[in-house]
């Protein structure tokens, strides 16, 4: 490779087109991390300029490196130079001379001058571009970007991410040739709007300055883009596979503009960009998609840290074109997508609602596997008794307050006993793969262990959502078992003690005085206090000082501010009296609602 020092005018000032490839992520800068600190540089240099003149006292400026592989041009066509890493600040810097040539042609009477020089580093001569949009302008951006970029050239105030940055700098630049740096008092407002645009065209002319890497044809380009990237801000796991994915299609010959539209451009969606939580981690929606399909196709547990490394790996493994993965992956996306999409108190739609209160992303290589079969193969019931089973599995183990640190694994057998054999036979493999766990970190809570869990285990220290999880399933069980009408129920919910925490101090839940030995009572209470069975949840919050009044007060707002199943119940059987024998009975009962919902072995 070669690399040069080289000014703007030098970079953009002759007919070229810098074409970002298809591979390359969509332009992500934005106003604080980037469009304002280059602003800020830029108009830096021009205040220097105003203040010391253009001469040699002038510190050059540089805005960093690009990475460029030299294409093939036909005929009088523009040069065509792809670039293999930097679009984005190419993109920016394409988009501040454009912002800066608008605002002089807005002022043509004053600024003409500039429009004249300016216009030839936004825009390639008519005779060159024949009337071609995609050959008119010096940056041409990849798919996803386009529109928004030429809007931006042609004036657009839209939403997109270039129009954003064209509306940023039009307006500091307009700023500055008025009123320069209005909260800074050194800065001299008496230059003239000419005087600063001169200082300004000469600061990025002359003195603003990047690095341009010219490749070499035996130079390896991914192997340079991912160690470029392997330093300073990362692109996610899921830009560099879009990278590997479309540069194999290169190689392949593949029509990669026809197959970024059939199968990458939903991806390019802002869902796919939303963060999730994975683990003691945030990771964007798609690069953990990417993770759970890898984990899919090769049957194993892919850590978050070596994504990219093992998608190579597999690539290599596979020798799957191109066209194939992306196929693969916009299918299998579309069965991801499903997940968010079950009709509301459908069995699937509690099931992926409750799995997304557990955080527990392990589990979705195996449902990527059970969605992905067709009916035929997997029947609608063989895939929800597979569903159940490891739903039980899951809250037994959460109710018992088990350990989840072994799930990555533990899930990765777990897809591969469904995936070894028939499809229409993954259900019983699943669940006779979980019954076969018998240690502490991985087994499959009994009864007997669920009934000991509920009466003697401190709940309330779970995750706030988890236990309104299970609060909320035994009074939607309650509900649909009865004649009651099943409420919707949301997150607008408050856990509740029956049995006030601040007990001690509340005279009207004093221990008994007959109590034999008050300070052993006093520890068996507080033993009781965080169980299930003296907790309930309310559709509103009660007020502090109703929460620990006397016990038929309180029931009595408890029917007041509950429209819940097993409120209902509570109040219906309310003993006269509520202490340790009372939360204890009840929690029986709550046992037994837990065992009934997620049955033990089978579903």
């Amino acid at each position: 490779m070669e690399a040069t020092t080289v000014e703007l005018r030098n970079l953009f000032d002759t007919d070229v087109r810098y074409l970002v490839p298809i591979f390359q992520r969509n332009y992500k800068w934005d106003e604080k991390e980037h469009w304002k600190p280059l602003w800020e540089d830029i108009r830096s240099v021009s205040e220097d300029i105003l203040e010391h003149g253009a001469g040699a006292d002038i510190v050059d400026h540089y805005l960093g490196a690009i990475v460029c592989e030299q294409e093939v041009s036909v005929g009088l066509d523009a040069k065509a130079v792809s670039v293999i890493d930097g679009q984005q600040r190419l993109t920016t810097l394409a988009l501040f001379i454009g912002a800066a040539h608008a605002v002089c042609r807005d002022r043509s009477d004053a600024l003409g001058t500039y429009v004249d020089l300016l216009a030839p580093m936004v825009e390639n001569k008519p005779a060159v571009t024949a009337g071609r949009i995609e050959h008119t302008y010096k940056v041409w951006p990849n798919p996803a970007d386009r529109a928004g970029f030429v809007a931006a050239m042609t004036g657009g105030q839209g939403s997109s991410r270039p129009e954003r940055a064209m509306s940023f700098f039009t307006r500091q630049i307009s700023t500055w040739l008025d009123v320069g740096i209005e909260d800074d008092p050194y800065d001299d407002q008496a230059y003239t709007p000419e005087q600063r645009m001169l200082a300004l065209v000469t600061a990025v002319l002359r003195f603003v300055k990047i690095v341009k890497i010219d490749l070499k044809p035996n130079d390896n380009a991914q192997l340079i883009f991912e160690t470029l990237n392997g330093r300073g801000e990362r692109l996610t796991d899921a830009d560099l596979v879009r990278n590997s994915l479309f540069r194999q299609a290169d190689d392949e010959n593949t029509d990669a503009e026809s197959l970024y539209e059939q199968c990458w451009k939903p991806f390019d969606d802002a869902r796919w960009s939303r963060s999730i939580a994975h683990g003691r981690h945030q990771k964007d929606r798609l690069t953990l998609f990417v993770n759970q399909w890898l984990s899919l196709k090769t049957l194993g547990e892919i850590p978050a840290s070596a994504l990219f490394k093992e998608y190579k790996t597999y690539v290599k493994a596979s020798r799957l074109s191109a066209d194939v993965i992306a196929k693969d992956l916009a299918e299998l996306a579309r069965v991801f997508d499903s997940f968010d999409s079950f009709a509301v108190n459908s069995r699937e739609w509690w099931f992926f609602r409750r799995l997304n209160e557990m955080d527990l992303t392990t589990v979705q290589p195996v449902l990527l596997y059970l969605f992905s079969q067709p009916a035929e193969a997997l029947s609608a019931e063989r895939r929800l008794r597979a569903l159940n089973a490891i739903e039980s599995f899951l809250v037994r183990r959460l109710v018992t307050r088990s350990s989840t640190r072994g799930y990555g694994a533990l899930f990765v057998e777990v897809l591969q006993a469904a995936a070894d054999g028939e499809p229409s036979g993954s259900d019983q493999r699943i669940i006779d793969l979980l019954l076969s766990k018998k240690a502490e970190t991985d087994e499959w809570p009994t009864d007997e262990q669920v009934r000991s869990a509920v009466l003697n285990t401190n709940v309330y220290k779970l995750k706030q959502s988890r236990l309104k999880l299970i609060l909320e399933a035994i009074d939607v069980h309650r509900s649909s078992t009865g004649n009651t009408e099943t409420i919707s129920l949301g997150h607008a919910l408050w856990i509740e003690h029956l049995l006030p925490q601040s007990w001690r101090s509340e005279p009207a839940w004093a221990l008994p005085a007959d109590v034999e030995d008050a300070s052993q009572a006093a520890i068996e209470r507080d033993h009781k206090l965080h169980t299930l069975g003296n907790l309930t949840l309310t559709t509103s919050k009660l007020d502090i000082g109703l929460s620990n009044r006397p016990w038929t007060e309180k029931l009595a707002q408890l029917g007041l501010h509950t429209s819940l199943q097993f409120n209902r119940d509570l109040v219906a059987a309310a003993p006269p009296r509520w202490d340790e024998d009372a939360i204890a009975v009840r929690g029986a009962a709550l046992a037994q609602d837990v065992i009934s919902i997620w049955p033990y072995g089978t579903a």
